[in-house]
């Protein structure tokens, strides 16, 4: 009978209604067989007279049979609710089928109206379908799984049934809206493969989504998903469970040229605020907390043009020295998730610089000196100023980076220690004067794998003195690139790099084809570089083919100085040693950690950044949730001298905050690393779609947009076309028609006057 159950929404109605039919029958037969014949004189004439009228009462007997037999089966169709198209019903309630339920879970799915978010509607939408579902037990197979994670659904393949429903329930309820900014295409993709490989007569695909623009107007990735279900007879139902794109503003990134400074100096940070609606939005307010404390201070947001973001920097400085947890948080909207971004700052005591400087007086590292530390209480960097046989003899590590001057050559083993330095993420600057072995600069420096010089030094140019002395010399200046440390020169107002001359630089021999690693940061007027940037493993080189003291140049004195010491403070800050104790802020999404097994234990302790909602939480210290985790061995894939490593993957890591990875030396010694993830702004933007800009396209005719919020989306009027008011009206009229006919047959004699 499921054939004919497919066309009810309340099939279990079917056949008791059936069985019902049969009532009028059997009272119109026992009406007939309540009186007995008897035959007496007086009743002749009477029966004579009866005959010329029996066959128009048999007809309207019959005829009053089949309208009181039709009255009860308009009644059994309304209470089992026909339809005329069972495969275009919306909810679980059609044919016997496979039907997977897709929940949007995406970060946008937060948005709050009122008492309630998106999400929580989208879970009372699926609640309803599943209990209307399983009133036909057997029927109908499921499968639900979200957006978030459409690889683990919750449930897959399993008959909707009472047991099913009642192990569904509270995980629904508690279904938590995931942290990250996903598209429909992966779990359509998942739903496609599912059916595809099943027998299912009518397969459908439900997708509960609030809908957004973003999401699927102009994405030929999700057209092309939802033809991939047509070509299986998939018929497609997005149920749209809000009917308001609401206004939300974000704080889109929180960027710093570092992320380590000394106690006391300024640290800046660059705050990007976002105001991705179609108005200008206007009194915004940021609040910055440091370890979750509060500063009296706030940022104040100029006016934000609509779709527009806006970059404020903003200083604050550190009392004490380890990493800090710093957060910037707008005002509430509707969207509260993206209105807060972290990072995680590392604060040392103070900063530490090696000068190299193998020239007599060590004039060039005194000018380098003073621009980077006039004062360590100002700037919170400590300058070690030494020659070049430090390098052999003191640990690299301890410096944030270093400046080789006026260095001729090195010994072999200097140079293995600074390429290691490098690789580990130190930075160096070369400074090379007159005195430089060029030899040694080409070959030595330069080796695959170990390249620590970028180009190949030619000869010095020389600018000669003008042959009249009333006559100005023809000093070269320089052309910068946009560049963090050239900053103060790239400023349209800027004065310094008119103010700055060279008349003596290394030129580039040409022997060689350029180094797409290589980047030219500044030339003089002449075209020839000057200064140069490239990488090695985790660092980065500067290269200044001049000398950093005033021999070859008016850098680092008036009227050039004042743009040479700030190009000396964000240098230092560019090529600083990163901390390996901190992570650049990332998006939310699983936490992966490498290491050789020489370096830490495989027991790895992750504190979460809110014990509310952490996942998995198995102790707690100190008020945090922590969880323990074991890494997995990756032994080396050849014989080379690399020890095996081990590696851990934190899939709990699952919302924004701060999370503290604490891992163990082999002696037992704890190491902290501190990871701040964020929130994406892609799910920022909360404008609903145009049903149409999907339905109307071609290819898509299986695919219906249920708009409307709640109510329009439960409603079954829209959902296979049901005959409810069809049934109500034609139940009237036989009711009404029956009404008359038993009238008409009734005996109603007159009454005397």
């Amino acid at each position: 009978m499921s054939w004919l159950a497919q066309y009810f929404l309340n099939p279990a109605y079917v056949l008791p209604g059936a069985a019902l039919v049969s009532v009028p029958i059997i009272i119109h037969l026992l009406s007939r067989l309540r009186y007995r014949r008897m035959r007496f004189s007086a009743m002749e004439f009477l029966l004579e007279s009866e005959e010329l009228n029996r066959r128009r009462l048999i007809i309207e007997q019959l005829l009053l049979l089949l309208l009181r037999i039709f009255v009860v089966i308009l009644i059994v169709l309304l209470v089992a609710r026909l339809v005329l198209d069972p495969s275009g019903m919306l909810l679980l309630r059609g044919a016997t089928a496979h039907h997977v339920v897709i929940v949007d879970d995406s970060l946008s799915m937060r948005d709050r109206d009122r008492t309630d978010t998106v999400f929580e509607r989208a879970v009372s939408v699926v609640e309803r379908m599943l209990r209307e579902g399983s009133y036909r037990p057997r029927a109908i197979r499921l499968t639900l799984l979200t957006t978030s994670a459409p690889d683990r659904p919750l449930v897959a393949d399993r008959v909707l049934d009472g047991a099913l429903l009642q192990e569904l329930m509270p995980r629904l309820r508690n279904l938590k809206c995931s942290w990250q900014a996903t598209s429909p295409v992966s779990a359509l993709n998942t739903a496609a493969a599912a059916l595809s490989a099943d027998g299912g007569v009518t397969p459908q695909v439900h997708l509960i989504t609030d809908f957004r623009r973003d999401d699927w107007n102009d994405r030929p990735e999700v057209v092309a998903a939802l033809e991939d279900l047509g070509t299986i007879h998939a018929r497609v139902n997005i149920v749209q469970v809000t009917n308001e794109g609401r206004t939300n503003h974000a704080v889109s990134e929180i960027h710093s040229d570092t992320l380590v400074t000394a106690v006391g100096t300024l640290w800046r940070m660059n705050v990007t605020f976002l105001n991705p609606n179609s108005q200008r939005a206007t009194g915004l307010r940021a609040t910055v907390l440091v370890d979750g404390r509060e500063l009296p201070s706030r940022i104040q947001v100029p006016d934000l043009e609509q779709n527009s973001e806006q970059l404020v920097s903003h200083d604050l400085s550190f009392a004490a020295a380890g990493t800090h947890q710093v957060e910037v948080r707008l005002d509430d909207d509707s969207l509260m998730e993206d209105n807060r971004r972290f990072v995680a700052v590392s604060v040392a005591p103070h900063r530490s610089v090696l000068l190299v400087d193998d020239r007599g007086q060590q004039e060039d590292a005194a000018f380098v000196a003073s621009a980077l530390s006039p004062d360590p209480q100002l700037t919170g960097i400590v300058v070690d100023q030494r020659t070049s046989a430090i390098l052999t003899s003191a640990d690299l590590s301890a410096y944030d980076c270093i400046y080789l001057l006026n260095i001729r050559e090195l010994p072999a083993d200097a140079v293995q220690l600074l390429a290691n330095y490098v690789r580990g993420g130190g930075g160096i600057a070369w400074f090379p004067d007159d005195q430089a072995n060029t030899d040694w600069y080409n070959t030595t420096l330069q080796v695959e794998n170990n390249m620590l010089f970028p180009v190949t030094l030619g000869t010095v140019a020389e600018i000669p003195e003008p042959e009249r002395a009333d006559l100005p010399p023809p000093f070269e200046s320089p052309v910068f690139e946009q560049h963090p440390i050239f900053a103060v020169y790239n400023r349209s107002d800027s004065p310094f790099s008119a103010a700055t001359l060279f008349w003596r630089w290394f030129q580039i021999a040409n022997d060689r084809p350029p180094d797409s690693n290589v980047r030219v940061l500044a030339r003089l007027g002449s075209g020839d570089p000057i200064v140069l940037e490239h990488s090695l493993g985790e660092g980065r080189i500067l290269t200044f083919l001049t000398t950093a003291g005033r021999r070859w140049s008016n850098w680092p004195v008036a009227p050039a100085l004042p743009g040479y010491v700030v190009m000396q403070l964000l240098t230092h800050a560019y090529l600083q040693k990163s901390d390996d104790s901190i992570r650049p802020p990332g998006t939310v999404e699983p936490i992966t950690l490498e290491w050789s097994v020489d370096r830490f234990s495989d027991l790895v302790d992750v504190f979460f950044p809110d014990r509310d909602e952490s996942a998995s939480e198995e102790a707690a210290t100190n008020g945090e949730a922590v969880l323990r985790i074991q890494a997995a061995i990756i032994p080396r894939e050849d014989d080379s001298a690399d020890a095996d490593h081990m590696v851990v993957t934190i899939g709990q890591a699952d919302r924004p905050g701060v999370y503290r990875v604490k891992r163990f030396t082999q002696e037992g010694e704890p190491h902290e690393t501190w990871i701040a993830l964020n929130v994406s702004t892609d799910e920022s933007r909360l404008t609903l779609a145009d049903p149409k800009m999907i339905e109307q396209l071609p290819g898509l005719e299986h695919v219906a947009v249920h708009a409307g919020g709640i109510a329009d989306a439960l409603s079954a009027a829209d959902s296979g076309r049901e005959l409810r008011w069809v049934l109500l009206g034609l139940l009237i009229l036989v009711l009404l028609a029956e009404q008359q006919l038993s009238l008409r047959m009734s005996c109603h004699p007159e009454t005397a006057r």
